[in-house]
């Protein structure tokens, strides 16, 4: 550390340091990138590619809505592979019409109706990702098992953000994850937008489509991000709605990894240098 920046952050806080001088990982870990949900999704995206072997992996977001989400994913994708040199496919999906309608208790009839978030036109979108990303419009649960048969060993879906909002739309989002083994990273991380208000219970909305999927696949399991904070300065609310999808019948997943033996510390330096941790 040079002097300079060892007596700023004596004076004012690593922080500052950081928020004026900081490079990409520094200020990702310090949340002083836009939507640092999206910001951790794509970079652990892309450490897990490499840490596996992959140059490219697939980045979506379920919901698009007004389109500024996806935006800046693609906007972040562009950083990421700058700073790690894996390439991003991104794709976006959305009714173009708002949500479907809500129908029982499962979808919180309490706060969402049909038709909220409706996207403004998808033309103005459409010239706003101008060919950075994919659209697929239409129903999820119409258009899911298309993108999945879209996906490759060599451009692995590696990050989704499910921000669909009520139980229908996110059951059918999650069929994103019934493609053969080798379509996927080994681990997904995923982020969930709607399982942290007061309404949130594990028997509606995200959080039941979370249950139910793991119900009913022995070898698919989403999990809460147990990496979080870890050594992160700042523990934030976005956190909470972190989580990954584990494919435990990978084949990196069924067998130990060819390396030498390492020692406890050799293997801290291990999991910390790819960034595991």
């Amino acid at each position: 550390m040079s002097f300079v920046r060892k007596l700023w952050t004596r004076l004012l806080g690593e922080a500052s340091w950081v928020r004026a001088r900081g490079d990409f990982r520094e200020r990702e870990r310090f949340d002083l990138v836009a939507r640092p949900h999206y910001a951790y999704g794509v970079l652990r995206a892309a450490d897990l590619a490499l840490y596996f072997g992959q140059r490219e992996t697939t980045v979506c977001e379920f919901g698009v809505a007004s389109g500024a989400g996806l935006v800046n994913l693609v906007e972040l994708a562009a950083r990421v592979e700058r700073e790690t040199g894996v390439r991003f496919r991104v794709v976006g999906f959305d009714t173009g019409a708002g949500l479907p309608p809500v129908e029982g208790a499962k979808d919180h009839p309490e706060i969402w109706a049909g038709g909220d978030f409706a996207m403004e036109t998808r033309e103005a979108l459409v010239a706003r990702i101008g060919g950075r990303a994919e659209l697929v419009f239409g129903d999820i649960g119409d258009t899911v098992e298309g993108f999945v048969r879209t996906l490759s060993p060599s451009t692995p879906l590696g990050f989704a953000s499910i921000d669909v909002d009520i139980y229908s739309g996110s059951k059918s989002a999650l069929r994103c994850l019934d493609g053969a083994a080798e379509l996927y990273l080994p681990a997904i991380p995923m982020y969930f937008d709607d399982v942290a208000f007061f309404f949130a219970n594990d028997w509606c909305g995200e959080l039941a489509s979370i249950h139910e999927f793991n119900a009913e696949r022995a070898e698919r399991k989403i999990g809460t991000d147990r990496s979080l904070p870890g050594a992160r300065p700042l523990v934030a609310p976005w956190h909470r709605g972190m989580y990954v999808c584990h494919v435990l019948d990978h084949p990196a997943r069924q067998k130990p990894r060819e390396r030498a033996a390492l020692t406890i510390d050799a293997h801290h330096v291990f999991m910390r240098d790819r960034f595991l941790y």
